[in-house]
């Protein structure tokens, strides 16, 4: 009888002792308040190690969206893309935040390993692009009326270009948008089913150039650099190896997104890497533009 009394009673387990709410100051005496939400302090929360947790739950956690993102982009393509068309939004990050969540992380990795993949430098644009012998002469003109030189220049574009580099990357989101459509025009699928697939398809692309370059481009650097060979037979072994992993990417998604018999998603594949080489040089172009009127 004193032990069914003793489980019973409020004030041995703590559970109706009344607190003031620090955020609304409405006194309750449940775990959390009723009219914010509020959770009611414990002295355990004011340790170090719960600080720690906070912090390792603030990043597996997110509803666990962030890394299961990642793990889906990477490992299963297409399938981000089909759960949202199927309206399974909270278990995933929202395309376009995965979008952004890549694009921070590319830029950041490119800023700190000093390589560039997107935003080039001025003497690229004008020297080893295809389109080099176009732009070439207009901004040797636009420099002689503004009254300074390329190598003056030369460090303004440098310091802008990045900037915009990342605000523009979304840009080729519609041109990868219009090539899913034009490879299944009678899917069926909305236009927002193209615009999706082609945001997660950027986020992978990014996402792989930052993990190549550390992986694969400076270890063969290095080995060139020991053997005596140039530095620049390091971009063909990257370009392969992204070309291989873009392939296979919608290779996959496009089976799970539109469907179609294998060879036909091969050869779809195909031609969407093909094609991707294109739209990074019109992102490049427009990029160089913005920045070399604006900086």
């Amino acid at each position: 009888m004193t032990e069914a009394r003793q489980s019973t009673d409020p004030s041995a387990t703590g559970a109706a002792r009344p607190w003031t709410c620090p955020a609304c100051e409405v006194e309750t005496a449940s775990a959390y308040c009723a009219a914010c939400g509020e959770r009611r302090i414990e002295p355990r929360d004011l340790t170090v190690v719960a600080l720690l947790g906070q912090a390792v739950e603030s990043v597996t956690n997110a509803d666990g969206r962030i890394f299961r993102s990642f793990s889906a982009l990477i490992a299963k393509p297409g399938a981000l893309t089909l759960a949202y068309l199927r309206g399974e939004r909270r278990r995933y990050v929202a395309p376009v935040q995965l979008f952004l969540l890549v694009n921070v992380l590319f830029f950041f990795v490119q800023a700190l390993l000093g390589f560039q993949s997107l935003s080039n430098r001025l003497g690229s644009h004008l020297d080893n692009q295809i389109y080099s012998g176009w732009v070439r002469p207009l901004a040797e003109r636009e420099l002689a009326e503004r009254g300074t030189t390329r190598a003056e220049y030369a460090p303004v574009f440098d310091a802008a270009v990045t900037v915009n580099a990342k605000a523009l990357a979304i840009l080729m989101v519609p041109m990868f948008a219009l090539l899913a459509w034009l490879l299944s025009p009678r899917s069926g699928r909305p236009a927002v089913a193209h615009v999706v697939f082609a945001l997660h398809f950027e986020a992978f692309l990014l996402l792989a150039l930052s993990v190549l370059f550390p992986l694969i481009g400076i270890p063969a650097a290095i080995s060139f650099a020991m053997l005596g060979l140039p530095e620049a037979y390091t971009d063909p072994i990257m370009t392969w190896v992204l070309n291989l992993l873009c392939a296979w990417y919608v290779y996959v998604a496009l089976g799970r997104v539109y469907g179609g018999a294998f060879w036909a998603r091969g050869i779809k594949a195909a031609v969407f890497v093909l094609l991707l080489v294109s739209v990074i040089r019109v992102y490049r172009l427009v990029v160089f533009f913005v920045t070399f009127y604006t900086a």
